[in-house]
């Protein structure tokens, strides 16, 4: 059984490209666009792993408060963060978070 990934990014089109190189390599991948429906879909069912953006615009938490809310409920979910729009101090502090 292929790994289960939620792949959480505002811009479809990363969403859609991360998704498909990782169906590709024989993951399943779910998708989410905004905080609510990533929080939906990990608590429908925890994946195997979390790519989350750090920057979500339009939503409620942005990816630093979904990483502190995963390790909080999902501490055993392992999380990458991605981002365009990165920096040191944000690196840090996601690093701190988990």
């Amino acid at each position: 059984m292929a790994a289960d990934v939620l792949v959480v990014d505002d811009e479809s089109d990363i969403r859609t490209l991360i998704a498909d190189i990782l169906g590709d390599e024989g993951f399943d991948c779910r998708t989410a666009a905004d905080s609510a429906s990533a929080i939906e879909a990990v608590s429908a069912k925890a994946p195997g792993l979390v790519i989350l953006d750090i920057w979500l615009e339009q939503t409620d938490l942005d990816g630093m408060d979904i990483l502190a809310h995963l390790r909080a409920n999902y501490a055993d979910v392992p999380v990458i963060m991605i981002s365009g729009h990165g920096n040191v101090e944000m690196a840090v502090t996601a690093i701190k978070l988990g």
